[in-house]
């Protein structure tokens, strides 16, 4: 039981005494220029709404007290997730409706207006993921009339092509897609700064096959954080079977050892991990610290050799977890984002991943410290 002790010992300390190498590396911040203050530096998504199959469908609808919480809080921008695709004609030249643009209008200006910056992320295009080549006309056309309504507006406004490209879209085509797309809305707004994820759900690892055109200086690469995933989206009912198990603390290994749910003990992944979990000490146990520094030197490793900013455009836990072990993984991933110079917006989808209660307009007080601290 030695190992278990020092574990838990590690886990009530301060936790970044237990992280490896990465955190006291010098910050790098890849292509400063590309930032002014404030602008993307510590951000919320406002997710499940525009980006739901039509506002309200999945529980949430935009209100202007989000927008005025959100900026008292200390938010500097919003990624506004928005599913255009679900709002344009399904035959050239794939207008976009009106109505729907109007909507978007309103929650820009709700978010300039309060000094914040605001990011158009095309999301759930799940028709391109599955059909690259049937769609991605549809796709740059789209992508035409955001850039032509909205190229005059300021520069705290950005674009983000298409939010975790993945399925069948794979690092080559997404490469070849997104060049294509980039060259549709750089025709009507040159120089308005682009966010491109990687591929396979925004991973880090993906960025190494990340390809952006040397010639645009405007171009921000992004990757979503949520490992250990089996932390992160333990017990969550939208998950696989082998998800299933919860009582997963971070950093592991928890006090008494984890049994995994059958399914999880079909998956040799899953299996392998849940073993790690319950034998290794808390450094460098696969729900600890160095879980997170390795997503982030990969991310570090690309920025190094591409000298391109870098955003982390989701990060986020479910409510499953205890909320000690919640708030320790938002605060390590956090800080050790900043370290090296990382923007990011925490995933809020006004349900299980949330930060701040749409309804009653009240703020996770774990969480917001975590973050905002």
């Amino acid at each position: 039981m030695l190992h278990r002790g020092l574990s838990l010992l590690c886990g009530a300390l301060l936790i970044t005494a237990c992280i490896p190498d990465v955190p006291a590396q010098a910050p790098f911040v890849a292509h400063p220029a590309a930032f002014t203050p404030g602008q993307l530096h510590r951000g919320i998504n406002s997710g499940n709404a525009l980006d739901a199959p039509k506002e309200g469908a999945w529980g949430v609808m935009l209100d202007e007290r989000f927008f005025t919480d959100v900026a008292a809080a200390g938010f500097d921008h919003v990624r506004i997730p928005i599913r255009f695709n679900a709002h344009a004609a399904a035959a050239a030249p794939y207008t976009v409706d009106d109505e729907f643009f109007r909507r978007v209008d309103w929650a820009i200006e709700q978010t300039t207006s309060r000094r914040m910056t605001a990011i158009i992320d095309f999301h759930h295009y799940e028709e391109l993921m599955k059909d690259p080549e049937g769609h991605s006309a549809r796709f740059i056309g789209i992508w035409r009339q955001i850039a032509a309504r909205y190229r005059d507006r300021p520069a705290s406004v950005l674009y983000e092509l298409l939010n975790e490209p993945t399925d069948k879209l794979t690092a080559p085509k997404w490469n070849a897609l997104l060049l294509e797309a980039l060259a549709a809305v750089r025709a009507a707004d040159p120089t308005r700064q682009v966010i491109v994820d990687s591929v396979f759900w925004a991973a880090a690892k993906e960025l190494a096959n990340l390809e952006l055109p040397a010639d645009d200086a405007n171009l921000i690469a992004s990757f979503h954080m949520y490992q250990p995933i089996l932390f992160t989206h333990q017990g969550m009912p939208f998950m696989p079977g082998e998800y299933g198990t919860v009582g997963i603390s971070f950093p592991g290994p928890s006090a008494t050892p984890i049994v995994p749910v059958p399914e999880a003990q079909k998956v040799d992944w899953v299996a392998d991990w849940f073993r790690r979990y319950n034998t290794t000490l808390s450094a460098e146990n696969p729900s600890g610290p160095s879980a997170v520094a390795a997503e982030l030197a990969m991310a570090r490793a690309f920025a190094e050799r591409t000298k391109r900013p870098l955003y982390m455009g989701e990060l986020g836990a479910g409510d499953t977890i205890d909320p000690a072990s919640r708030a320790r993984w938002t605060r390590l991933v956090r800080e050790m984002a900043e370290q090296q110079g990382i923007g990011w917006a925490y995933w809020d989808d006004g349900g299980r991943f949330n930060i701040y209660d749409r309804k009653t307009g009240a703020w996770n007080p774990e969480l917001t410290a975590a973050l905002m601290r």
